[in-house]
């Protein structure tokens, strides 16, 4: 190649990609091409030019909302390839789907992307960037050229090679907003009926699929009023990527998808977000106050539009305004809203809103909490008990067993939780609301069973082999709970958690009441509480409240002569499933608690104990045991 081109000098990453694309019948094929990352063009030749200024294939942008994905390993053809999609830099809003020959370039190809895109978040609206006097480029990229409404407004530079050419400038706004930014990234995320109380452009929007953790499909419907006269109403189908970064930033990224469940309707105008979205970063220590920076990059689809860019780039700064009646928002509402707030996904179904139920139901006979049994204890009471664990090979070799490891260094284990990770309500909880840490659990976990199957599999407690079965076999007096996920999909996955005591059930009142109620009980007393320690913050967010799991999922309790198992159906709530979808694809990066009470409803059941608690260390997805046909 030409090294003397100036040009050339700047080439970020170069070499052989395949670009993964599908027929009409849906299926994959891959087209190889050499693409050059060239400050922030990519560019794709069918063969090594031998200078870049060679005409390329095709050329595209990295942009501030640009952002990549890594879809994992897949093999296509009978080629397997290291996936990545890159969102943002397509002219039609379609992502563009790269695949590399091994994990190692791939990884350099998806690291000189991100890099590239924050470059470019940084540079263009980035408070520290333009007050900072090292940041003598910023002009390069955006340039000012208005203020309203107290937004100064910024137009994205043109290159010398787009001088001549109609297009839809970029075009950004910034301002400073009373609000921490999680607050600000809340209200901007939701859909719900709080949008309608600062963004005048928004009438209605709705989630059509959840990808995974950080991505998903929305579909938002314009307000007609604040378009010109005469003009149809639009409508804008987004794919919408969030993240945060270690410094407390938020950053929201959209732009234009095409989706089968979402076609164009005949009462709008479907426009294009070629690239847009938010930057929220804290302006100070304490995170009281954020800068806010909102970009867009749109094509608004006006007949003849090559007349009517000056229409459209006003439509775009209009548009931007949403970002000043934020700010006033914060000012007057930001109190009411956080009383009364909701779910990011859908505001009116929530997995983790903790369902408190106040009714009163029948007194309970008092009684005193049995402390936890330790080791000695447990080897004193039933001496047999660590001889069926060994012996009979249950840790070791039983096949849907995770192997416990309490330090959390083994991945694909469980352990045992502090039980102070898990709030409970306390004596006085009646009187000042007030919940406690947990000091202790009735129950002692024993095993945790992660097993996948095609089809979802009921009442594992009862299968010959168990733990449960082994002890009932021996007429061992212990006592099961067991809990059991079902997560659906093609694969269905099940992760069952075994508690167990040998205090009778006759000295545990609340326990018993439960494992002999009806079904409507059980839902209203059964209470789930999960945490995570370790894991993006996305599910941390999501997997962060209790709930009276019953009133919200489909529970099967299943009675056994020495157990009851509950088989919660994850499948039975759209939003559950989601959730569920988006921790599986992040199992290798979890450590992830589940702990469950049997919530006290009366001054007499109060305090609240903690029965169970467990934690899963960094599961591995593809190493779940198959259960037997």
């Amino acid at each position: 190649m030409d090294g003397s081109s100036k040009d050339d000098e700047i080439r970020i990453m170069e070499g052989w990609l395949y670009r993964i694309r599908s027929n009409k019948f849906g299926f994959q094929y891959s087209r190889k091409r050499y693409y050059v990352l060239q400050n922030r063009l990519l560019k794709s030749f069918t063969s090594v030019p031998i200078s870049i200024h060679n005409d390329p294939v095709r050329t595209a942008f990295v942009n501030s909302c640009s952002c990549v994905m890594e879809s994992g390993k897949k093999s296509i053809r009978g080629k397997v390839f290291f996936i990545f999609t890159l969102c943002g830099i397509s002219s039609n809003g379609v992502s563009v789907k790269l695949g590399a020959r091994n994990a190692e370039e791939a990884a350099k190809w998806v690291e000189a992307f991100r890099k590239v895109s924050l470059k470019m978040t940084q540079n263009p609206l980035s408070l520290v960037s333009i007050k900072d006097h090292k940041a003598a480029d910023v002009s390069s990229y955006w340039t000012i050229f208005g203020c309203h409404n107290g937004l100064r407004l910024f137009k994205e530079t043109r290159n010398e090679d787009d001088q001549n050419k109609v297009v839809h400038p970029a075009i950004a706004a910034m301002s400073v907003i009373d609000g921490a930014p999680e607050v600000v990234f809340q209200i901007l995320m939701s859909l719900g009926s709080t949008r309608s109380e600062w963004d005048f452009c928004f009438k209605k929007g709705s989630v059509i699929e959840s990808i995974d953790g950080q991505t998903d499909i929305i579909h938002k419907h314009l307000n007609g009023d604040w378009l010109p006269w005469g003009m149809k109403p639009r409508d804008l189908l987004l794919q919408r990527y969030w993240s945060r970064e270690e410094d407390g930033t938020y950053v929201i990224l959209y732009h234009s998808v095409l989706h089968k469940k979402c076609p164009p309707q005949k009462s709008y105008v479907r426009a294009c977000l070629k690239s847009g979205g938010y930057v929220i970063s804290p302006i100070d220590h304490q995170h009281k106050q954020s800068v806010v920076r909102h970009m867009l990059d749109i094509d608004w689809k006006l007949w003849r539009s090559y007349k009517y860019l000056q229409k459209s780039q006003s439509l775009s700064v209009h548009m931007l305004g949403r970002l000043a009646a934020l700010r006033e928002f914060f000012k007057t509402n930001i109190s009411s809203y956080l009383s009364e707030r909701k779910d990011l996904k859908n505001e009116n179904e929530d997995l983790f809103l903790e369902m408190e139920n106040e009714e009163s139901e029948l007194s309970d006979e008092f009684f005193d909490l049995p402390e936890p049994f330790d080791d000695d204890q447990l080897e004193h009471s039933h001496g047999d008990l660590k001889e069926i664990l060994r012996e009979d090979g249950f840790l070791c070799n039983y096949k849907f067993t995770l192997p416990k490891d309490q330090n959390g260094d083994l991945p694909n284990s469980w352990s045992v939780p502090e039980p102070s990770l898990f709030q409970i309500r306390g004596e006085t909880y009646f009187k000042d609301h007030k919940k406690i840490p947990a000091k202790s659990t009735l129950m002692q976990t024993i095993a945790v069973d992660w097993l996948r199957s095609d089809k979802r599999e009921d009442n594992l407690a009862a299968r010959t082999g168990t733990i449960v079965q082994k002890f009932a076999a021996r007429g061992c007096p212990e006592f099961f709970f067991i809990v059991n996920f079902q997560i659906p999909g093609s694969t269905t996955y099940n992760i069952a958690c075994y508690y167990m005591t040998n205090t009778p059930l006759k000295d545990l009142p609340l326990l018993k009441k439960f494992v002999e109620g009806d079904d409507a009980f059980r839902n209203s007393r059964f209470k789930l509480l999960p945490h995570v320690t370790k894991g993006p913050w996305i599910v941390k967010q999501s997997a962060s409240r209790a709930s009276l799991v019953g009133q919200l999922l489909k529970v099967n309790y299943i009675r056994g002569n020495n157990y009851i198992e509950a088989d919660i159906d994850v499948g039975s709530s759209t939003l559950a499933r989601g959730v569920a979808s988006t921790c599986l694809s992040y199992f290798s990066n979890l450590i992830s608690e589940t702990a469950f009470v049997i919530q006290a409803n009366t001054q007499d059941e109060l305090p609240e104990h903690l029965y169970g608690a467990s934690r899963l260390n960094y599961l591995d997805v593809s190493k779940a045991f198959w259960a037997n046909p």
